[in-house]
């Protein structure tokens, strides 16, 4: 009897248990923000459109940071192309071959042939290079010093076109060979008017005719050879 009665109990006190657990748990949720919070604590709370905001901060500087990169690096390559087109023309005066030429007796005639497009063998010059926009200065270097380089304008204000010579010297004369080439600014923030007068990011820049630039050249300095046939100097000497 007194086990039969003790099971009884201990089945009654399993019934409860499994009712109870059954049973909905009543109180406050955490799902969701609460109604009865004010609007701008919710506003708070919510974090939903941070990435999309932090994006919007940070793409700026680095999108800028990329186009100067990019800018940069077109400066560079012009300037390595422009420098191996003028080594290249420097030659021909320096053998005696574009003296020998008659039709070559200015500077952008020079140009044209020696640089833009040179006879008989592959242009040098990037194609990214307008040619026509070059100013060529040939020139010797003289003797005792007596030479100077008044008449190039190479100065930051490069604002008006400079005086372009041509004059390719004699056997044994020491001849400098200058190209300047105004490239244009790819990224048009940089030469806008309004930083340009702050004075600010246009350290590297020239003004020329107007605008800002990148005024980058290619130089050669040589000893002309003792070519034969030499006809005399060309004409602006």
């Amino acid at each position: 009897m007194w086990r039969s009665h003790q099971k009884q109990e201990r089945r009654a006190l399993d019934d409860a248990a499994a009712t109870s657990a059954s049973k909905p748990i009543s109180g406050p949720t955490t799902r969701g923000p609460s109604r009865h919070l004010p609007f701008a604590l919710q506003f708070l709370k919510d974090d939903r459109g941070a990435t999309a905001v932090e994006f919007a901060m940070v793409s700026v500087p680095f999108l800028g940071l990329l186009f100067a990169i990019f800018e940069t690096a077109f400066v560079f390559f012009a300037t390595q192309g422009l420098e191996a087109a003028v080594t290249d023309a420097a030659r021909s005066v320096m053998i005696g071959t574009a003296q020998a030429n008659s039709a070559i007796t200015t500077a952008t005639q020079f140009r044209d042939a020696m640089i833009c497009n040179p006879t008989g063998k592959a242009r040098i010059l990037p194609t990214l290079i307008d040619c026509t926009k070059l100013l060529v200065d040939v020139r010797p270097a003289g003797t005792s010093g007596s030479t100077t380089f008044g008449s190039a304008n190479m100065t930051k204000d490069f604002t008006t076109a400079a005086q372009q010579t041509y004059c390719t010297g004699g056997p044994n004369d020491v001849v400098i060979v200058r190209v300047a080439y105004p490239m244009p600014v790819y990224l048009s923030i940089i030469s806008s008017n309004r930083i340009a007068a702050n004075g600010t990011i246009t350290a590297g820049l020239t003004s020329f005719n107007g605008s800002l630039v990148h005024l980058i050249m290619g130089t050669a300095a040589f000893r002309n050879e003792p070519f034969p046939n030499y006809g005399g100097a060309a004409t602006g000497c």
